[in-house]
């Protein structure tokens, strides 16, 4: 596999930004074997909310935290840490995995509200047997937010800042809290698509950076392997707060943004968008009815040249 093949359907794939309904891409870049083959900023700052890739980032700190023996056993109910949550039947790994069986919240209602968003996602109703049903929910990783900072005696965003980003090179993160000052779980990790490239070739090495261990590699096994075969939105199977594609991992967020990381080609590639979102209330953006991820052409124009060696 060439640069040069890559270079040629990278420049097809950002042609294709230029109209609809791609217009609103803001970032494409590609490493391979460790070494950053496209880099092309669009449109947009160049930090930004990275949304749903913060569930992925979420999980990665939990097997940091796992490494050094800091994460309670995932089997053990998270209300052995979490107030708001004893005496209920949750699960590290069901939360993880998204199968808590909760009702799934309206995410931008909870955030509105100026206090208590956790104790609101943890009084869900109970809808099905938790470990049984996977359902995408929001909540869970807020929760699985509140419970790490419990156990670490500080917040998750500072943890991961000097425990996460630090040790790959990221120095442009900003982890946005709630109101209560706990790391959101679910979204609003700000961070350059450089930073999440970094974060990819983590994910590629398999927690591995720089010859220093920083996940737990049981713990890693567990994150790529499939839970469950998933649900909307990406209709692809699950691990720990991962969507797991025919030996690819794909952190996925709104608006377009992703880290798709291909074993097989060592290569991972970024995509992110611009939607110019305002928390509100309410909340708004501006990206028009027919938008569709650059995922999509990176899936047609340059997943089968990194596929073919």
């Amino acid at each position: 596999m060439t640069h040069r093949r890559v270079l040629d359907a990278a420049e097809k794939v950002l042609a294709a930004t230029t109209r609809s309904p791609y217009a609103h891409t803001s970032h494409l870049l590609v490493r391979v074997d460790g070494t950053t083959v496209v880099d092309e900023h669009l449109r947009g700052p160049l930090v930004s909310d990275v949304f749903s890739v913060t569930k992925t980032v979420l999980a990665t700190a939990l097997g940091v935290m796992a490494r050094r023996r800091l994460l309670p056993d995932l089997d053990s109910p998270l209300g052995d840490v979490l107030p708001v949550l004893r005496g209920q039947p949750h699960t590290w790994r069901h939360l993880l995995t998204m199968t808590r069986g909760a009702e799934v919240d309206d995410t931008d209602e909870v955030v509105a509200l100026p206090g208590g968003q956790v104790e609101r996602f943890a009084r869900a109703a109970q809808l099905t047997e938790p470990g049984t049903t996977f359902a995408y929910d929001d909540g869970a990783a807020h929760l699985l937010s509140a419970a790490a900072g419990q156990v670490l005696g500080e917040s998750l965003g500072d943890f991961a800042r000097r425990e996460v980003f630090e040790p790959v090179g990221i120095t442009d993160a900003e982890w946005l809290a709630d109101p209560d000052g706990v790391t959101y779980g679910h979204a609003h990790l700000r961070i350059s698509a450089d930073s999440l490239g970094r974060l990819g070739q983590l994910w590629l090495d398999r927690g591995e950076s720089r010859r220093h261990g920083l996940i737990d590699p049981d713990y890693f096994s567990q994150l790529v392997t499939p839970s469950s075969a998933g649900g909307p939105p990406e209709q692809l199977p699950y691990g720990f707060l991962v969507w797991l594609d025919d030996g690819m991992l794909l952190a996925g967020g709104w608006a377009g943004q992703h880290v798709l990381v291909v074993p097989s080609a060592r290569a991972v590639v970024v995509t992110t968008g611009f939607p110019n979102f305002r928390f509100g209330p309410p909340p708004a953006d501006d990206l028009p009815p027919d938008w569709a991820p650059a995922l999509d052409l990176v899936r047609r124009r340059l997943l089968p040249v990194l596929r073919t060696r």
